[in-house]
This record gives C-alpha cells, sequence and structure tokens, in this order.
C-alpha cells in the first residue's frame, strides 16, 4: 500500500501541474486574442472617419474615379459577355484588364500622402504603417439577378496591394471594407480594405502583456516549488513513519524480552516457597513481579501512544448493543473482584459503523480509570443508553474520586494528571486514548461530576452521521 502511495504521488503531481499549466496557457492565449482584437481600436476608428471625409466624392483617393472610367469601365461589357458566354479567353482577358487597372492605380495613387496627412491631424503614431488592398470585383449577373464574382484576390496576396508598406493585414488591423460601384455601362462593385498597424505589433501585444506572463509565470514556478516542498515533506514524513515503525518494533522486542525474563524469573521465585528463606525469597519474587508488571504496562501505555497515530480505523457495521455486553463479560472477568461492572442493555436492536478494537480500547480505559481512581472498598460503574434524537449516546457513571472543574478541559491531553489523581500511579494517557479513538469515530465525549468523591459521568455522543445508523 505504501509503495502504491509513492507511485501514485509523482504521477498525480504531475498531472496536476499539467493541467494547471494548461489551464494558465489557455487563459493566457485567449488573453492575448482578446487583446490583438481589440489592440489600437481607438486609433483605426478615427483612421476610418478621417478618411471618409478625405474620399467623400471619388473612389479610394482624390482622382480615383477617373482611373475607373478611363482603365476599368471600358472592359467591363466585353469581360462580362466572354464571362458569360465561357469564352476559353475570358479569364485572361480579365487578368489583362485588372493588372492594367491596378498598375494604374498604383502609380497615380496619393495615398501615401493623404495617410501622413490624417496621423498628422488625428495626433496618432507616426510609426503606423498602412496597407491599401484590392479584394474583389463583382458583376451583376441579370440573367441569375445575383452578384457574380469576376475577379477576387486574398488578403495576404501581394498581387492586390494598392499602396503601403504594411507587409500582413488580418482582420484585427482592418480599418474597414469598403465597396464602391456604379451602373453604367453595366452594375459592377469593387471592394478594397484598408489595413493599419505597427510592422511590430506582436512584441508591442507582447510587451503590453509582459506583467501577466511574468504573474502568470511566477505562479507557475511558486506553484512548483510548494509542490516540489509538499513532495519532498511527504517523502520525509513517510521515511520518518517507517523508521518509527521500526524503532517501535525494535523496543518492543528488546523491552519486552528482559521483563518477561524477570517475570518468569520472578515467578520461579515464588513457586519455591517451601523454607522460612524460601518464603522471603518468594515475598521478594511477588514485588519484583509486581513491579515488573507495572513497568511492563507504562511501556506499552507510551509505546500505544506513539503507535496510535500509524493505526486505521478498521470500520465494521455491528449491533451497538451486542457488541458492549461481550466487552463488558470480558472486562468484567479481566477485573473480576476489582469493580463491579453494571449494564443497561438497549431495548431496541441499534447496528452502528465502528472499529471494535476501538471501542474495545474506550470502554477499557474508561473501567481502567473507575478502577485506578477510586477510594471506595466498593468500586461500580454503571453504562447505560440515552436516546437524543435519531442518535443514542452511551453514559458511564462512576463512584470514584471525580474530575475537577478546572483539569474537565485538559483531562483528555497525554500525560495530563488531574488534581484530584493524588499519587495514582500512572502516566496519564487513559482518557487521552478515548479521545483520540473517539475523534478517529468520530464521536464526541463530555464530562460532568467535579465535587471530590462525587464520581465521574462521562458522555459519549455517537452523533456522526457518517459513522452511524439505526435500524
Amino acid at each position: 500500500m505504501k509503495s502504491t502511495g509513492k507511485n501514485i504521488y509523482p504521477w498525480a503531481f504531475g498531472t496536476s501541474f499539467l493541467i494547471l499549466t494548461g489551464l494558465i496557457g489557455f487563459l493566457i492565449f485567449n488573453t492575448y486574442k482578446l487583446e490583438d482584437k481589440n489592440y489600437q481600436i481607438g486609433q483605426l476608428n478615427r483612421i476610418q472617419n478621417a478618411y471618409g471625409a478625405v474620399i467623400m466624392d471619388d473612389k479610394i483617393f482624390p482622382g480615383g474615379d477617373a482611373i475607373f472610367q478611363t482603365t476599368l469601365v471600358p472592359c467591363l461589357p466585353k469581360w462580362y459577355e466572354k464571362k458569360i458566354n465561357k469564352s476559353a479567353d475570358a479569364d485572361q482577358y480579365g487578368n489583362h484588364c485588372m493588372n492594367g487597372f491596378l498598375d494604374q492605380m498604383r502609380r497615380q495613387q496619393s495615398l501615401d500622402s493623404i495617410f501622413r496627412r490624417i496621423v498628422h491631424q488625428q495626433g496618432l503614431d507616426t510609426t503606423l504603417v498602412y496597407l491599401f488592398h484590392f479584394d474583389k470585383l463583382e458583376i451583376y449577373n441579370a440573367r441569375d439577378r445575383a452578384w457574380t464574382t469576376f475577379y477576387a484576390l486574398a488578403a495576404d496576396d501581394r498581387a492586390g496591394l494598392i499602396s503601403g508598406k504594411l507587409k500582413r493585414g488580418t482582420n484585427n488591423n482592418r480599418v474597414f471594407q469598403l465597396s464602391v460601384s456604379d451602373k453604367n455601362p453595366i452594375p459592377y462593385r469593387f471592394t478594397y480594405s484598408l489595413y493599419v498597424d505597427y510592422e511590430n505589433r506582436g512584441w508591442r501585444l507582447v510587451q503590453r502583456m509582459m506583467p501577466v506572463f511574468l504573474l502568470s509565470l511566477a505562479c507557475i514556478v511558486v506553484i512548483v516549488l510548494l509542490s516540489y516542498r509538499t513532495y519532498r515533506n511527504w517523502i520525509n514524513q513517510r521515511k520518518l513513519a517507517d523508521l518509527k515503525t521500526s524503532f517501535l518494533n525494535h523496543m518492543r522486542h528488546e523491552f519486552n524480552t528482559p521483563l518477561t525474563t524477570i517475570l518468569i524469573s520472578a515467578h520461579s521465585l515464588i513457586d519455591r516457597e517451601t523454607g522460612k528463606d524460601d518464603k522471603e525469597v518468594a515475598q521478594l519474587g511477588r514485588i519484583v513481579e509486581r513491579q515488573a508488571k507495572r513497568l511492563k504496562a507504562y511501556f506499552e501505555q507510551v509505546m500505544g501512544s506513539v503507535a496510535l497515530q500509524e493505526q486505521e480505523a478498521k470500520i465494521v457495521s455491528v449491533s451497538i448493543d451486542r457488541l458492549t455486553q461481550q466487552i463488558l463479560k470480558e472486562l468484567h472477568l479481566r477485573y473480576r473482584g476489582e469493580i463491579e461492572i453494571q449494564y443497561e442493555p438497549l431495548a431496541a436492536d441499534v447496528e452502528m459503523s465502528l472499529d471494535e478494537d476501538y471501542y474495545f480500547s474506550i470502554l477499557d480505559n474508561l473501567v481502567s480509570n473507575a478502577i485506578k481512581f477510586n477510594d471506595n472498598s466498593k468500586k461500580t460503574i454503571q453504562f447505560s443508553w440515552e436516546l437524543q434524537g435519531h442518535h443514542y449516546n452511551l453514559k458511564i457513571v462512576d463512584n470514584g474520586v471525580g474530575i475537577a472543574v478546572a483539569d474537565q478541559e485538559a483531562i483528555f491531553t497525554a500525560f495530563y494528571r488531574g488534581k484530584l489523581s493524588g499519587n495514582k500511579p500512572g502516566l496519564g494517557l487513559g482518557l487521552y486514548y478515548v479521545k483520540s479513538y473517539l475523534d478517529r469515530l468520530g464521536w464526541t465525549i463530555h464530562v460532568a461530576g467535579g465535587k471530590s468523591g462525587s464520581g465521574t459521568i462521562f458522555y459519549i455522543y455517537m452523533s456522526n452521521v457518517a459513522f452511524n445508523g439505526k435500524r
């Protein structure tokens, strides 16, 4: 299981990092596209308005209409007839007409001076460059009652260049796409576009988005460092946990072996009780045996408090009443003659999901404390059930020394001993175990009673829906 976890963690980290990086990259890309779309939109609108005022009564540029009338318009009727009649030289004739027309437009255009004047008048950036581009020529087909494209050039086709130094026209830097039309001698429509941009538009956009890029890069670096640090910490914790488990197992073996040897030797001394000298030896053997058992119990408690963090709950669904009776019968046999254990069984059959070992340890520690911290000659502890809403609570009452009110908040802390515990032997781990097991099960505990000699009342609230169910 541990090996599987070690293998899954790097894959989970790598997958999460790739997903996160892809998401950030996707957001940056879309931000770039949006920035590219809206870049210099204010300047483009001002250029469009100013250009419209310049060529209000002409075509493309002042004097452009005359070029249309002398160069392009005379060719249109013949071109139209060839096209409609599907003449073999229709396209060749059309290319000849358009090439001559576009060449004439390039030679006589005044767009350079117009653009510089617009830039100056509008106070725009003088590093802007432009591109006037022919898009298509359409002629109205009276037979089909539709516009037919006779000649067209793509935006990146330099053959359609009329004027300008801009190398590439796109939808994002296009100021407008206009069509000029006339009915004579036949209906035609001439479409062209104006593009305005910086030569280094891409680099300008990158510079403008540099804070976003740097912040995103910084976030990715921080996430990588934190994830790597987390992964390294996790690896170190696993190593420490494995080392701790190995140490605990080694310590149990090293301590249990001599303690077991001492107990066996003490028991052998007790069995030799025949003569006077042997009786004294046997008495010393009983002392050694009693103290060895006490030392072994303390050692197991300390080892248990450390190993508790490594335990995993084994949740099963059981009848809480039958399980409680079985545990208390076992504890009755274990502590026979030391305490009277009373139990009021449930009237209904209720199933709960819990860890049986946890539940046994909870009851065992409560009974053990009721014996240890009790000065009465007849020690008693009573278990009963209370129904609160849809959940059952276990009530535990003993006749021991009680727990002072000032100690009730801290009594479940490891190695804490209350004021009323006096010089009783113990390490202060019993109620710590109880609280730890209850936390693992999602249950809570409340303590009542604060007067010396009045006993203690515990309430265990089994109210966690995820672990409880009434049948």
